[in-house]
């Protein structure tokens, strides 16, 4: 349970950023991070939660054994046929969006198109328009419980779904939030993510979960190191 989205979503719902403007130093060590690596602490020193892998995690929850379950709006639909009747579901919004600048990271899928033949090219751009059209979007969230960013899917093609299924309308209800998913600078970019990762793993292990602002300083410093010197120094 620590992707990266995992950690940019509790410090930019408290309305902090990953790094300052220019991007040149972190930003998340601030009171919004300060606050965000405590919640995850508490998680494990008060929830008890285990360290476990998405599918772990799923069966867990599915099973009765954990009363919270963290993830992608992909997974709803699959949690709730594994539930089935076990006990009553119910989905929650995203919590500690507080602040007056609060948004939520959306992070997501991409299509590109790599044919180079014009008959190939122009008939999967008609699929493109229709996957990421309304009709496609709803059949998306129907099968999968994804959010449509398509108003029009929201509005009228799954205006009757959500009545029927109003626990895939809580992230519905949540798309004003939504800012773009925060992609470090320069070349170190995705070894910056799994420094991260590293970091919060040590947490919700519990081998450092009763220590989270020494983690939190410990993250920024390693990230710190990683971010592009060129850009530091010429500013």
């Amino acid at each position: 349970m620590t992707g990266n989205w995992l950690w940019q979503a509790p410090v930019f719902a408290r309305g902090g950023t990953m790094l300052n403007a220019d991007e040149t130093k972190v930003a998340f060590d601030g009171p919004e991070g300060q606050a965000a690596i405590r919640t995850l602490a508490r998680i494990v020193t008060e929830g008890n939660t285990p360290n476990l892998d998405q599918p772990a995690s799923r069966a867990a929850f599915a099973a009765g054994k954990t009363g919270i379950h963290i993830a992608s709006t992909s997974d709803l639909n699959k949690i709730t046929q594994m539930i089935d009747s076990k006990f009553k579901l119910k989905t929650i919004a995203f919590p500690d969006v507080i602040a007056p600048k609060g948004r939520l990271p959306a992070g997501g899928n991409v299509v590109m198109i790599t044919a180079k033949d014009k008959v190939k090219s122009d008939a999967s751009w008609e699929v493109v328009k229709f996957w990421t059209g309304p009709k496609g979007a709803a059949i998306m969230a129907e099968t999968t419980g994804y959010i449509p960013p398509n108003k029009l899917a929201n509005d009228v093609y799954l205006k009757d779904f959500y009545v029927r299924n109003p626990n895939n309308y809580t992230a519905v209800k949540q798309l004003p939030l939504l800012t773009g998913w925060y992609a470090f600078p320069g070349e170190n970019g995705l070894k910056i993510t799994d420094v991260l990762k590293d970091h919060m793993n040590s947490i919700f292990s519990g081998a450092r979960a009763k220590d989270p602002d020494a983690v939190l300083a410990d993250m920024a410093t390693d990230v710190q190191k990683l971010l592009p010197k060129s850009v530091g120094a010429s500013k």
